[in-house]
């Protein structure tokens, strides 16, 4: 499953969705994907809205066995390929482009993913 960074702030943030994508996460734990620019994505924020916890998150994060995916040529060139595409944003189309690219859903809080290809997971 590849893991939206709205997912992961659900979670990190403890909004309302959290306990949901706490449970999605321990399911599918055995494959769980987030691009790089995805993980930059998550961070940005949580040091943003909470600096003094956010190493904290970082680490709760990456605990749960969340593989970062880096970004390579081809991965771009989906991403980019998905925002001529889709109305989406850039972290968006890098989450898109690893999913249609390993043929996994997309775990999000995200209404906007329900208009892509991919299967997804919404609570």
């Amino acid at each position: 499953m590849v893991v939206d960074a709205s997912a992961a702030l659900g979670l990190l943030l403890a909004e309302r969705h959290a306990r949901w994508v706490a449970e999605k996460l321990e399911e599918h734990a055995t494959q769980l994907l987030m691009t790089s620019v995805n993980l930059a994505e998550v961070l940005i924020i949580l040091y943003d809205r909470k600096p003094r916890t956010a190493a904290r998150l970082e680490d709760q994060l990456l605990r749960t066995g969340l593989a970062i995916v880096p970004v390579d040529r081809q991965l771009a060139r989906a991403a980019a390929r998905a925002r001529l595409r889709y109305p989406l944003n850039l972290g968006d189309c890098f989450c898109y482009a690893l999913a249609a690219q390993e043929r996994l859903p997309i775990l999000t809080l995200d209404a906007d993913f329900r208009k892509l290809d991919v299967p997804i997971i919404l609570p």
